[in-house]
């Protein structure tokens, strides 16, 4: 929030996704109330762990402002990185705006900036891939450029545009597929799909995946990509 303009942010929503950490509730709660007595920054809680993709759709239907930018807890903002995700939208409200993705490194969390940015893609097992950027979108390294699909994790999108593609399908579940369903809806609705270069944020990949509780989800990733 301390290296973006004041003005462009209306809310931070943080979303409790059924968490049984204590310092996660009432603390957590007091603290913002002290920190940010404007109310700026508020906790939602989910009574029930329903997975990335529903807290997601509850932090969005909960929210007010005209844009929804969507972040995960483990990032970190660079520098003036809101004003290259806002413009485009500015312009036509069904574009949607991807930030270039830094590395944290999970041990050290030293920064590593990305190279020259690549469009996303995908395999035929649907495991996100990284394509090198077009060549005449290289003589203007700093312009934002189209992507087919996004990473997933960081994005910002019109509040409208969200709400008239359905949000994220209500079918899916936990996490996996979901930033897929969503990148054929904006390119197939008449919508555009870009990353903007001069929006930097970094990201913390973890080593080892997390085991979600509830057991009669099985397979949730494959089931999402059926």
């Amino acid at each position: 929030m301390n290296r973006a303009p004041s003005g462009l942010i209306k809310e931070i929503i943080l979303v409790d996704d059924g968490s049984s950490r204590k310092y996660l509730k009432d603390e957590l709660d007091n603290h913002l109330a002290t920190a940010y007595p404007s109310g700026i920054v508020r906790v939602i809680h989910l009574e029930q762990r329903g997975g990335l993709i529903r807290a997601k759709t509850a932090g969005a239907r909960e929210a007010t402002g005209e844009v929804l930018i969507f972040l995960d807890s483990h990032c970190e903002a660079g520098i003036n990185w809101l004003p290259p995700l806002l413009d485009p939208i500015a312009a036509n409200y069904k574009t949607v705006v991807c930030p270039f993705i830094d590395v944290i490194d999970a041990n050290t969390f030293e920064y590593r900036a990305q190279d020259e940015g690549a469009r996303g893609a995908f395999d035929w097992e649907l495991y996100y891939k990284r394509l090198p950027r077009l060549p005449e979108d290289r003589y203007h390294p700093d312009e934002p450029f189209d992507s087919p699909v996004m990473a997933g994790g960081l994005f910002a999108i019109s509040a409208k545009w969200f709400w008239e593609l359905g949000g994220y399908d209500p079918g899916l579940v936990i996490w996996g597929g979901e930033q897929y369903e969503l990148s054929f809806k904006i390119w197939m609705c008449g919508g555009r799909m870009i990353d903007a270069p001069c929006s930097r944020i970094g990201h913390i990949y973890r080593k080892y995946s997390t085991n979600f509780p509830k057991a009669e989800f099985g397979d949730f990733v494959g089931r999402n990509y059926k």
